[in-house]
């Protein structure tokens, strides 16, 4: 089997404030690892550009097109992976993001979702189009100590959700919710913005607890989601990764009301419109009367665990070296 020699790129400042994406680009780069590639992520460590096959960008943000054009220069492919959302047609530089597509030799989608929402604000050429799928380690399928993270943590009963902490992930909204029904709120992630992140920190009052991070696919992780009353992800955005790796371990969950969160987990989640505090208040009475076994969403999350969910991934990678 042709394994190529990948490098991974995003734009320059995306490590400054780790979130889902940046974890994701980690997963991906140990995951093809073990499939036998050779892959750095780019950087003072990495490789000389003629020492790649092909290159894996990651995101459309500005700060990673001046790398990308040096790149077409050295005539090694490129997979464009843009990981965007634009919300209620906000397209803040359709110039920069346009550019990017036109010097991809593959776009790469991990849902359907996700394509009909960038093809809706951008000139996608079809032919470029590869589609994917999220890709979660199994290790969220493995029990871990019950009582971990309570016990640590002084925990009784709690909700929580991982992730950046931003106006755009509606944190606070979720906060104030549950402190009126008395559920004190787990937020893992650093913030974007000291002001949101004080406005949530005043919201909960004694109700909300803020862990700043966890590490990756520990044991710690497992048992906070398990241990939860239910995961929650609610913001203008697809949840994305974090959600699946909750529902692997078990979480119920309750997450916006959105096209892909439909296509991902399909009646197995309890749903909110993320403008309403009323229809989350709703979403989270549901969540709470119900008692719903969560295997079900187990088996059916199956499908986006590694190492098989890396197979189109691959198959990308090594049809652009061949």
């Amino acid at each position: 089997m042709h394994f190529p020699r990948v490098l991974i790129t995003t734009y320059h400042h995306a490590f400054l404030v780790k979130g889902g994406g940046e974890y994701e680009i980690f997963s991906i780069a140990d995951t093809l690892k073990q499939q036998g590639f050779i892959v750095d992520i780019y950087g003072p460590y990495s490789r000389s550009l003629d020492d790649y096959d092909v290159v894996l960008h990651f995101s459309v943000h500005g700060g990673g097109l001046e790398l990308l054009e040096k790149i077409k220069e050295a005539n090694i492919p490129i997979v464009l992976w843009p990981n965007l959302w634009v919300r209620d047609g906000d397209i803040a530089a359709p110039d920069l993001i346009n550019s990017y597509l036109s010097l991809a030799d593959a776009i790469i989608f991990k849902s359907l979702a996700e394509k009909n929402n960038f093809s809706k604000s951008f000139k996608l050429p079809i032919e470029k189009c590869r589609d994917i799928t999220l890709s979660v380690d199994d290790s969220y399928l493995i029990q871990a100590p019950p009582d971990l993270f309570k016990t640590l943590y002084g925990l009784e009963k709690y909700a929580i959700w991982f992730g950046v902490i931003e106006k755009n992930k509606n944190q606070l909204q979720a906060v104030k919710v549950l402190r009126e029904k008395g559920i004190k709120i787990v937020l893992v992630g650093t913030a974007r913005s000291k002001s949101y992140l004080q406005n949530c920190l005043d919201a909960g009052g004694d109700d909300i607890l803020v862990i700043p991070n966890l590490p990756y696919k520990s044991e710690i992780v497992r048992s906070a989601l398990q241990g939860a009353l239910f995961y929650i992800e609610v913001g203008y955005e697809p949840a994305g990764i974090s959600a699946i790796e909750a529902g692997l371990s078990g979480c119920k969950l309750v997450l916006s009301d959105s096209e892909w969160s439909r296509e991902h987990f399909g009646d197995n989640a309890f749903y909110a419109d993320p403008h309403s505090e009323e229809s989350l208040s709703e979403a989270v009475d549901r969540v709470l009367m119900s008692n719903v076994q969560q295997k079900t969403i187990d088996e059916s999350l199956k499908r986006f665990c590694l190492p098989h969910a890396i197979e189109p991934l691959v198959d990308i990678l090594q049809s652009l070296t061949r």
